[in-house]
């Protein structure tokens, strides 16, 4: 229910129904947490998001990679690649090791915010520990080219041929904000 409250933008909904299931003996889990966290970031509160998130660390509630990728993937679609940064880095302290999932929404927050050179930083750190996958890979190639690393962009997009991987259309900046 909390879930659905938070896919309609009602997050004050799931905010009372996640308190009136305490206030009745039931202990929320980290599926429950999960979907209030699900509720902020489609509602735009970060700030709870997060604070939900410390709230379960707090009270040893497991958290997951899923937790985290909510908050990074809703700060890098407002543009905030800097707070979607320091949620990574916040999830790397807490001892997770970053899923494909996280690193796909990292790499797709540096493209559509054009931080090219960020973009590139990143990836050349995971890519020795990441299976690359069509999205990882075309971020890469997409990267490189729009730094004018051409040679680099092409052998990437020789082996995802050799591999049979067709390239995602990217296109770095689309958002930007423009004055």
């Amino acid at each position: 229910m909390i879930n659905a409250y938070g896919a309609a933008g009602l997050y004050t909904k799931a905010e009372d129904l996640f308190q009136a299931m305490q206030k009745d003996g039931c202990c929320p889990d980290s599926l429950t947490y999960l979907a209030l966290i699900r509720s902020y970031t489609q509602s735009k509160k970060l700030s709870e998001a997060e604070q939900t998130i410390v709230s379960m660390q707090k009270q040893g509630i497991q958290t997951s990679c899923a937790h985290f990728d909510l908050l990074m993937s809703a700060f890098a679609k407002g543009g905030l690649i800097k707070e979607a940064e320091r949620v990574f880095e916040n999830m790397l302290a807490s001892g997770l090791r970053p899923d494909l999932v996280c690193y796909r929404t990292m790499l797709r927050g540096y493209i559509d915010s054009g931080y090219v050179d960020e973009g590139l930083s990143f990836f050349e750190k995971i890519q020795e520990s990441v299976h690359a996958d069509r999205v990882i890979m075309s971020a890469a190639v997409h990267l490189y080219k729009s730094a004018g690393h051409d040679h680099q962009s092409e052998v990437i997009l020789n082996s995802m041929n050799d591999l049979g991987i067709s390239l995602k259309k990217l296109q770095i900046g689309s958002r930007m904000r423009t004055p």
